[in-house]
């Protein structure tokens, strides 16, 4: 008990409402540990993971750094059969169904009912400009969708959701494979994917990226971490975010 009273000491839990801003300020939220989740801008230094108190650590990848491993290229070879579409945010039925396949399959704490949890109908143009991905097979059938939101020299990828029926194509992390291309293409310094916890979690892949870096909330710096493998833990589910 005394551990975790000093460590809610130092807490972090702050809240903005969403607005419209320029590209630049929301770069300097990104670097701050801010993140978009539906009609806010948050940010937190802990969280509860299955009844255990921890601190999340916020994520980038320095895209000057960045470099595919043989492993991530071997995805991008491997859904090359898949068809891609990148076009301004836009929710409709179709994702919303998707959604609740992948929330049913995908969270065992605070399911969230609806996609709006994740991203506000105004998402094409708040806070800037978001751009989402969509995946379809051969056929036509919508597969997955990640949405991006871009600042002046930062992306942030806000969110991405899956057909769990798909999940030996990697869907999750070949959409980031993805929007890291373009990242690099529009020549953006900054590729931010959210978070992971200090102890081992269902959000470790993303800690698998060359170029990593992650922010000490102490000093409010970003530190290079370099690309880190999973930890060994048995997890029951896996949460986008």
């Amino acid at each position: 008990m005394d551990s975790e009273a000093v460590f809610l000491d130092d807490v972090i839990d702050e809240s903005i409402e969403m607005q419209t801003m320029h590209p630049a300020l929301f770069d300097d939220l990104m670097a701050d540990g801010w993140r978009l989740l539906g009609r806010a801008i948050v940010r937190h230094n802990f969280a509860m993971s299955f009844g255990q108190l921890c601190r999340t650590i916020p994520l980038r990848v320095r895209l000057d750094n960045f470099r595919f491993s043989r492993s991530q290229q071997r995805l991008l070879r491997r859904n090359r059969h898949l068809r891609v579409e990148s076009r301004p945010i836009l929710l409709t039925p179709e994702k919303e169904t998707l959604f609740a396949k992948h929330a049913q399959h995908r969270f065992l704490e605070r399911r969230p009912e609806s996609l709006i949890s994740f991203l506000s109908r105004q998402a094409h143009q708040e806070p800037v400009r978001g751009q989402e991905y969509n995946i379809f097979d051969p056929e036509g059938r919508l597969l997955a969708c990640s949405f991006v939101h871009f600042g002046e020299e930062a992306v942030s990828a806000t969110y991405c959701f899956f057909d769990p029926e798909y999940s030996a194509l990697s869907l999750g992390n070949y959409t980031m494979l993805l929007e890291l291309s373009d990242a690099i293409a529009t020549g953006k310094k900054y590729y931010y994917h959210g978070y992971c916890y200090d102890i081992p979690s269902q959000f470790d892949y993303k800690r698998n990226f060359n170029g990593l870096e992650r922010l000490d909330w102490r000093s409010g710096n970003w530190e290079q971490s370099g690309r880190e493998p999973l930890r060994s833990r048995d997890f029951p589910v896996q949460v986008s975010d």
